[in-house]
């Protein structure tokens, strides 16, 4: 066999650079471009002759160049190949100023005429746009499943709340007809603490309900779990006995609030279906060091300290085959029409996504047994000791008030004068904002109601603000949607505050604001 001329060889090469399905370009040691390919000219628009002889620059996004040309000197000085989607996300400029996410491929070609670096460009927008996709499909489902059980909660939130409202209607009459003052007091008290009870319960069914990203921040697992026990207790048959033991020494975590309430519920949920004809429910939130030999069981583990959270029924228990599809999407032993069979499969999902694993424990007839790990945060600082504070007093400032509730008004007005303000109530928004307008300067705070006809609070709050951008604007709202911050503070609104607040929060959110300490949150 004749041996191959080089014209051969180089027309062999160049046939498959060209043939290439991944962008191929070769810059020098300056990092000018030597070799382009027919996909590099697709992926960035521009023809060959306009690359060659160019700076590699051209190509990389203005906001990426100081650092792009940082690391081409650092390559050059320790070429070494660098494997296809290795380091963060990279993205090239085309020639029409858009910008496309890609895949580089880094290889050094030492020659005879000095360093080269052949690079393999991958356009990876086809799987970028996937993967996003997925993650809204993932986003949908999760909302799916907690419509799901939020129509399981809604009998048991409306017996709980109605207890709750029949305590205070009970403890209200009472005052008004109780002669003796210490026995009013205690009424007074009891009052009080049913009301915190109705503010505590919305509190959490609005956090386990807000459709919004989730955001990691370190928590405690024990307490965490107590809250969310707390809502999950409602929604239990009174045949099913619940109890829960919480090692005060569990760990903190690094998670999403709303994420492990809906573990918890979506757990406590199926073993309630588990055990139709009632049972017992135990839930126990402990701290484990899990050992090498653990570890091995669940890739993605590294041994150390984790918080547990264990969910064990006496209910009817899994067999073999349902134990293996236990985590699937969609799979569910119950009836059609009685659920989405998304719970354990949002569980496993959410314990994934927080670096942890599950064990899942069953036999047909004897129970099952949930187990959750989730790496712990050390060290976990002791808690914070805060005794009961007095609301703090006011100076004799004039306060604009604004709520449209008439009753509400005149609670809100008597706790602000019995603190040491000077009030003015309005009941109509466009009042309000007529009365400021009269005398701007006779106002040293506003606080306003969100939601209210004719003007809600926040477009108040910019009139306002708008007359008299120095003045102080606190907004009570009890909307289940998030105010963001930025919008807040154009508006003027240096504090929100949740609604119904205490005389306590009212008055340390009102001091804040007049000392100038508080920003909008």
């Amino acid at each position: 066999m004749p041996p191959e001329t080089t014209g051969a060889a180089e027309l062999r090469l160049r046939a498959a650079v060209e043939s290439s399905p991944s962008g191929l370009l070769m810059t020098d040691a300056r990092g000018n471009v030597v070799l382009v390919n027919r996909e590099i000219e697709r992926l960035f628009g521009y023809s060959r002759e306009e690359l060659l002889g160019r700076s590699i620059e051209t190509l990389v996004p203005e906001r990426f160049r100081g650092g792009h040309s940082s690391f081409r000197g650092g390559f050059m000085a320790d070429p070494r190949v660098r494997a296809m989607g290795a380091g963060r996300d990279l993205f090239g400029l085309r020639k029409d100023g858009g910008e496309v996410p890609v895949e580089i491929g880094l290889t050094p070609v030492a020659t005879a005429e000095g360093m080269f670096i052949l690079a393999s460009v991958v356009d990876i927008s086809a799987r970028k746009a996937a993967e996003g996709e997925r993650r809204r499909l993932e986003e949908e489902l999760r909302q799916a499943q907690k419509l799901e059980a939020i129509g399981t909660l809604a009998g048991g939130i409306a017996h709980d709340f109605n207890n709750i409202l029949f305590g205070i209607i009970g403890y209200a009459e009472l005052m008004g007809r109780e002669k003796d003052p210490e026995a009013a007091a205690a009424d007074r008290a009891e009052l009080l603490k049913a009301a915190a009870r109705g503010k505590d319960l919305v509190e959490r069914i609005l956090v386990f309900s807000r459709r919004q990203p989730a955001e990691r921040h370190p928590l405690e697992l024990g307490s965490t779990v107590q809250e969310a026990v707390k809502l999950l207790r409602a929604t239990l048959p009174p045949a099913i006995e619940l109890k829960v033991a919480v090692d005060p020494q569990a760990p903190r975590i690094f998670a999403d609030l709303t994420s492990i309430h809906q573990v918890l519920m979506n757990l406590g949920t199926n073993a309630a279906h588990a055990m139709p004809a009632g049972g017992v429910l135990e839930i126990t939130v402990e701290s484990r060091y899990l050992r090498d030999s653990v570890v091995r069981l669940h890739p993605g583990l590294h041994e150390g300290p984790y918080g547990v959270l264990t969910v064990r029924d006496t209910g009817v228990g899994m067999d073999a085959a349902v134990r293996q599809r236990a985590f699937e999407p969609f799979f569910t032993t119950k009836p059609k029409g009685s659920g989405t069979g998304l719970g354990l499969s949002m569980v496993h999902s959410i314990v994934k996504a927080h670096e942890g694993a599950i064990d899942l424990e069953s036999v047909a007839g004897e129970g099952t047994k949930v187990t959750c790990f989730f790496p712990a945060l050390l060290p976990s600082p002791d808690e914070e000791r805060t005794g009961t504070r007095e609301p703090p007093a006011g100076r004799g400032e004039r306060v604009l008030l604004v709520e449209d509730e008439p009753s509400l008004a005149r609670m809100s007005e008597r706790r602000l004068e019995s603190l040491g303000y000077k009030v003015v109530a309005e009941t109509d928004p466009l009042q309000a904002l007529r009365t400021f307008a009269a005398r701007p300067s006779d106002f040293d705070v506003m606080i306003s109601d969100h939601l209210m006809p004719g003007l809600v609070g926040l477009d108040l709050a910019r009139e306002v603000h708008n007359i008299r951008p120095d003045l102080p604007i606190i907004l009570l709202t009890g909307f289940i949607e998030e105010l963001p911050e930025t919008t807040l503070r154009t508006a003027g609104v240096r504090r929100l505050v949740g609604k119904p607040a205490t005389l306590l929060e009212l008055a340390e959110a009102a001091r804040e604001v007049l000392d100038g300490e508080a920003g909008a949150r």
